[in-house]
Order: structure tokens, then C-alpha cells, then sequence
């Protein structure tokens, strides 16, 4: 058996299991979309982020890569089972206490960082380039499924376990801490919802497809769009130090994006971006720690034997 046979084994054992994983996510999802029904009567809506990942599995189809179109396939079923997750949990912390963190930033700053951000910037170009970044979140983890995966599968694991451990610790902070963006606050605007009339058409079509499913409005802390924006850059840099420069910018865009457009505070982004940083580092250790074992681990039983009688 060649290297590349042993390394597309070692990817299909590695992958979580893959039929099973799919398919205990899929029941998970239709649970909690059916008890959301009864006990609502509403349907968790899907966002923007996970429509644009649903391509996933057709570009597996594409490139005739059955481990790929498996493994994007757990993805689409995990992101919609926390989806669905965090739309349940946004309908019963509504009716609880949501608490406002501009005093954090307050003292982090000695000022209303967002709005001060608006003053600054303010115009129409930029609300509409903010708009932009603010929706690339979702092509992000389109193209680094794709790019790591056909690249370095050990980034790609890394890159799609860490996706998966900061979504459902950030749906917990949602639950135990829900929180207003600064726009709910009442200390910045709401530019992704005011228009502008310079690009009227332009920002209507937008705006309508990147809030399109937006399932909880309170779940400021942490900003899942600076979470993903880093663990984008982070695993670009793994990949190579070209493709991490690259990402550098695209992630500043995002975090300026959730500031200007008031839908963020800077606890937000700073929260969205140490979730972030914590995961990845987690799943380094685990993904280290198996390799490890692995390799230390001692040789079969009928190994043993057979050295001995030589």
C-alpha cells in the first residue's frame, strides 16, 4: 500500500465516524425542529451562513470526491442542528433578562467605541463595503472547506472540529449570558437596517440576503462573526504564511464590519476572537495528543509474537 493510499485511510477513520456522525445529527435536527413546532409553533429559521454552506456537498459531486461530499455533508447537518439549537434558545431567553455590555466597553475605551466608529467613518461607500465583509463570514467557511481540504487534510480537520467546538461554547454564553448588540442598546445605529440613499437597490437586495434567518438577535457576546473571521486567518496561517497573509485583511474587514454597522461591541469582537483562539488551541492539544498516542501505542499481540520467533 502506497503513502497516499495510507493517507486517504488514516482521513476516512479520522473524520468522526462519518455515516453515523450524519446521521445522529440529522435525528438531533429533525428532534429539536419538531419540538420547536409543537411547543412554539414556528419553525427555527436557517440563516444566510448555512444556505451558502448547502453548496458544499454539490462541490464534492463536482470534483468526484465521495469523502468530501461525506464530510461536508456532517457539516451542513451539525451547522443546521446548532442553528436550529440557537433559534429555540433565542425565542426562551427573550422573555429573561438581556443584559447590555456597553459599560465593558466603556471602561475598555473610556468611550462609545461603536458609535464613535460610525462619527469617524461614516458615509455611504463605507456602510455599503461594511455591509459586504459583514455577509463574507459565510463564503469564508465555503472556501476554507474546500481550500483545506483539498491542500492539507490535517488543517481541515483542525479547522472543522474548532468550527464545531466554537459555535456550540458560543450557543452556551448565548444561553447563560444573552446580550444586545449596541443597535438594541440604543448606543449606535442600526446601518445594516437604516438604507442609504445612494445605493438604495444595492443595500435593499443585500441586506435582505445576509439578514435572511437571522435566529437571535440577542446573542451579541461572543461575535460569531469575528470567531469565524479568526479561525479563517488562523488555519490560513497553518496552511501557509502566503494564504495567512492574505486572510489578514479580509478578517480586519469583518471586525471593522460588526463595529461600524452597530451590530457589535469591541467585548464582542474581542470575545468572538479569544473563543476562537481558545478552540483551535484545544483542538491542537487533542488532535496532538492522539497523534502521540498513536504512534506510542504497542504493537499487536500477533506483532509480538512474530518478532519473537525470529
Amino acid at each position: 500500500m502506497n503513502e497516499v493510499d495510507t493517507a486517504d485511510r488514516n482521513v476516512r477513520k479520522s473524520l468522526f465516524g462519518l455515516d453515523s456522525a450524519i446521521l445522529a445529527a440529522a435525528l438531533i435536527y429533525v428532534t429539536v425542529v419538531a419540538a420547536a413546532y409543537v411547543r412554539f409553533g414556528t419553525l427555527p429559521q436557517v440563516s444566510f451562513g448555512v444556505v451558502a454552506v448547502l453548496v458544499l456537498p454539490f462541490i464534492g459531486l463536482a470534483t468526484k470526491s465521495k469523502e468530501f461530499m461525506k464530510s461536508s455533508a456532517l457539516i451542513v447537518a451539525v451547522l443546521l442542528t446548532y442553528e436550529s439549537l440557537q433559534g429555540i434558545t433565542g425565542t426562551l431567553v427573550h422573555s429573561g433578562s438581556v443584559v447590555s455590555l456597553a459599560p465593558l466597553d466603556q471602561a475598555l475605551v473610556g468611550s462609545n467605541f461603536a458609535a464613535d466608529v460610525q462619527a469617524t467613518f461614516a458615509s455611504s461607500a463605507t456602510t455599503f463595503i461594511s455591509t459586504v465583509f459583514y455577509g463574507m463570514h459565510a463564503f469564508l467557511i465555503v472556501i476554507a472547506f474546500v481550500l483545506f481540504w483539498f491542500k492539507d487534510k490535517a488543517v481541515y480537520r483542525g479547522y472543522t472540529y474548532s468550527l464545531v467546538v466554537t459555535s456550540y461554547l458560543a450557543l452556551l454564553t448565548f444561553v447563560i449570558l444573552p446580550t444586545k448588540p449596541p443597535w438594541m442598546a440604543g448606543t449606535a445605529q442600526n446601518l445594516l437596517t437604516t438604507g442609504d440613499k445612494m445605493f438604495p437597490a444595492a443595500f435593499q437586495e443585500v441586506q435582505a440576503v445576509l439578514l435572511s434567518g437571522e435566529s437571535d438577535a440577542v446573542a451579541a457576546f461572543p461575535s460569531l462573526h469575528a470567531a469565524y473571521a479568526t479561525l479563517f486567518s488562523i488555519f490560513m496561517f497553518k496552511l501557509s504564511r502566503k494564504y495567512g497573509l492574505v486572510s489578514l485583511p479580509i478578517a480586519g474587514g469583518v471586525y471593522f464590519s460588526i463595529i461600524y454597522l452597530g451590530q457589535h461591541f469591541l467585548v464582542d469582537l474581542l470575545g468572538g476572537i479569544a473563543y476562537a483562539g481558545i478552540s483551535a488551541y484545544a483542538v491542537e492539544r487533542v488532535m496532538a495528543r492522539r497523534q502521540r498516542t498513536r504512534f506510542q501505542s504497542p504493537p499487536a499481540l500477533g506483532g509480538i509474537v512474530s518478532a519473537s520467533t525470529h
